[in-house]
C-alpha cells in the first residue's frame, strides 16, 4: 500500500507539468494569432497609430508567450523571430500600397507557424488538447483563429492570400463558436455578456466574403477579450 501512495504522490508532479506545458502552448496559438490578425489589420488601415499600438501590443504578448514556453525548441522560436522581423520590416517601410507578395509571404509564415504549433499541441498532455476542451479558453481560441481569417480575406487584394491554408470553412467556424458560447451559458450565466458581443458581430463576421467591417470586428474582438481576461 505504502509503495502504491508513493508512486501515486510521485506522479503528481508529471501531471502538472503537463497541464502547465498544455496551458502555455495554448496561451502561445492566442498571442500568435492576435499578431496575425492585428498585423493584417495594420495593413489594411495603412499603418495608422491605432492599429500600429494594436500591433506592438500583440508582439509583446507573443514575445511573453514564448519566453514562458520553458520546453519550446529552436524551430518554433526561430519561426517566431522571423515573423518579428516581416512585421517590424513592413513597419518601418510603413507602405500605403496593398503589396500581393507581402500578402502572399505572410500566408506562408501563418501557416507555417500553426503546423509547428499544431506538432507542439499534439505531443503535449492529450487529455487537455483543444479538441476536449469545452471552456471559454477553447472557444477564445476558435474566436480567435476566425479574426485571423476574417481579417485575411478583408485585407487580401485578391480574395485568396491568407486563408487557403483553413481546412474549415469560416462559416462552420463561426456556427461552431455559437455553439460552444450557448453551451457555456446554459452552464453559467455569467458567460451571457460574450455571447451577446459574439451575436452583434456574427453577422458581419459571415460576411466576409462580400462585405467586410473590420473596424466593428476588431472593436468588438477587444471587448470581448477583456470580458474573457475578466472571468
Amino acid at each position: 500500500m505504502k509503495k502504491l501512495v508513493l508512486l501515486a504522490l510521485l506522479s503528481l508532479p508529471v501531471l502538472s507539468v503537463a497541464d502547465t506545458s498544455q496551458q502555455k502552448i495554448i496561451q502561445f496559438k492566442i498571442s500568435s494569432l492576435q499578431l496575425f490578425s492585428s498585423f493584417s489589420s495594420f495593413m489594411y488601415f495603412h499603418g495608422d497609430d491605432r492599429n500600429r499600438n494594436r500591433l506592438l501590443q500583440a508582439q509583446s504578448r507573443g514575445d511573453q508567450a514564448i519566453l514562458a514556453l520553458a520546453s519550446s525548441n529552436n524551430e518554433l522560436l526561430n519561426k517566431w523571430n522571423q515573423i518579428s522581423e516581416y512585421t517590424k520590416l513592413y513597419q518601418e517601410q510603413n507602405s500605403n500600397e496593398s503589396d500581393m507578395s507581402l500578402e502572399a509571404g505572410w500566408s506562408i509564415l501563418q501557416g507555417e507557424l500553426a503546423t509547428i504549433v499544431k506538432t507542439l499541441e499534439k505531443g503535449s498532455s492529450d487529455t487537455n488538447s483543444l479538441s476536449k476542451q469545452s471552456d471559454i479558453i477553447s472557444v477564445q481560441v476558435r474566436m480567435e483563429m476566425i479574426l485571423s481569417r476574417y481579417m485575411a480575406y478583408a485585407n487580401s487584394t485578391t480574395g485568396g492570400y491568407g486563408v487557403s491554408y483553413g481546412e474549415i470553412p469560416l462559416e462552420k467556424q463561426i456556427a461552431d463558436v455559437s455553439e460552444r458560447l450557448a453551451q457555456l451559458v446554459k452552464v453559467d450565466s455569467k458567460y451571457g455578456s460574450i455571447m451577446k458581443q459574439w451575436k452583434y458581430i456574427q453577422g458581419t463576421l459571415l460576411a466576409y466574403n462580400s462585405n467586410v467591417a473590420p473596424f466593428v470586428v476588431l472593436h468588438t474582438f477587444d471587448k470581448m477579450r477583456k470580458l474573457i481576461a475578466a472571468e
